[in-house]
């Protein structure tokens, strides 16, 4: 989760491949055609065979529940300071232990997400070295989860401002994003399939047009994929996880594509569906809603869950909700479990793994205490 509410986007009527294509420019025709003959191709490499589920939503469905190690590694330094291991506290988290991973596992989750954010950890180029301790450090919380029979998803998270000079300075910024995830993936490349690789988070080149705007988050995910497989040993099959624009759940399903001929891809999808409700406050320019759970409120997630279900499951492209909850403040506390409730039932029926956003609002990490009665049950389905 980005740490300012997003604007929520408008409405729009999903839109087919060709008739994008027919509406471009000339100078991104081809481009375009590219992307359509990726779609067209994944589909046909990876879609459900006989009704079963494909290998990708067997392995997603076995995730079961997962849990946001939210606001640790992903934290920026602050006070000029360009990085170091204190930045894992600097948001207000204690040091995580090994016994808060244990914890979570003996709560129910059996997938715990650990956002990073490397940028500030990261050298001048043209090497781009991540900080050693730094690596070492994300390391060891990794091995500690796979210790518990985890799964483990490692992204590149607090990276948009850098990541997006990409619609300016492809070439450039390309240069420090595979050189970091290529440093990632040697450390990692021999861990077993239970360690997940996640592109990249939330990442939106607003200064784009839709179309080029998604091309170019396509184009990321397509040499991400490709350096990864290419770096050898167990990353030759990791599971890997490819969000679309923003994450954002309407764009991910009408613009994103999953790389040709890799049948081990997973679309990312973050859902804080409304936002006015899920991440408003009290007095947001557009909207703000105090409960949720009116009977247009759960249609509307009946029909978002079928938008993923069509797009992705039906044809055998296995779905992550990488991030989803809602604001603790300011929210009716019925309304919040009833909201994670829902989620986890539909993300169940549909062999989908729902990874709760904790920013250490929701578990108290120091006291081992969930700070809300009712909202554990309900991450858990129980």
């Amino acid at each position: 989760m980005d740490s300012f509410p997003r604007i929520p986007n408008s409405e729009r009527k999903a839109v087919s491949p060709m008739s994008r294509i027919c509406f471009l420019p000339v100078r991104h025709f081809a481009a375009a055609l590219f992307l359509l003959c990726s779609a067209v191709c994944s589909v046909s490499c990876i879609s459900a065979q006989n009704g079963k589920p494909s290998e990708g939503q067997a392995f997603v469905s076995g995730m079961g529940l997962g849990w946001n190690l939210g606001n640790t590694f992903d934290s920026l330094p602050g006070g000029g300071n360009r990085g170091g291991l204190e930045t894992e506290t600097s948001w207000g988290n204690p040091h995580t232990t090994r016994k808060l991973v244990k914890f979570i596992r003996e709560q129910g989750f059996d997938t715990i997400r650990i956002p990073v954010t490397w940028g500030p950890h990261t050298g001048d180029g043209p090497e781009y070295t991540v900080d050693p301790a730094w690596m070492a450090r994300v390391e060891e919380v990794v091995e500690w989860a796979l210790a518990e029979k985890m799964y483990v998803i490692v992204n590149a998270h607090h990276e948009s401002g850098w990541l997006e000079k990409a619609s300016k300075d492809y070439d450039g910024t390309m240069a420090q994003y595979l050189s970091v995830w290529r440093q990632i993936a040697a450390r990692f490349r021999d861990r077993t399939d239970h360690l997940l690789f996640e592109s990249m988070n939330e990442i939106d080149f607003k200064d784009l047009p839709i179309e080029e705007n998604a091309a170019l988050v396509n184009r990321i995910n397509g040499e991400f994929v490709k350096l990864i497989r290419a770096s050898g040993g167990a990353n030759r099959t990791r599971w890997l996880l490819l969000p679309g624009i923003g994450a954002d759940l309407d764009k991910t399903c009408d613009y994103m594509t999953i790389p040709d001929g890799d049948a081990r891809c997973i679309a990312s999808i973050h859902y804080y569906l409304p936002p006015q409700f899920a991440i408003a406050t009290p007095g947001t320019s557009w909207g703000y809603n105090y409960s949720w759970g009116t009977d247009e409120e759960r249609a509307a997630m009946d029909r978002n869950f079928a938008k993923m279900k069509e797009t992705f499951l039906d044809r055998g492209v296995p779905v992550i909700l990488g991030e989803y909850g809602c604001l603790l403040r300011n929210k009716d506390r019925s309304s919040r479990v009833n909201y994670f409730r829902s989620i986890v039932r539909h993300s169940r029926e549909n062999g989908i793994c729902p990874v709760f956003w904790d920013n250490g609002e929701e578990l108290d990490r120091r006291a081992y205490i969930w700070r809300q009665e009712g909202v554990l049950p309900a991450l858990t389905g129980n």
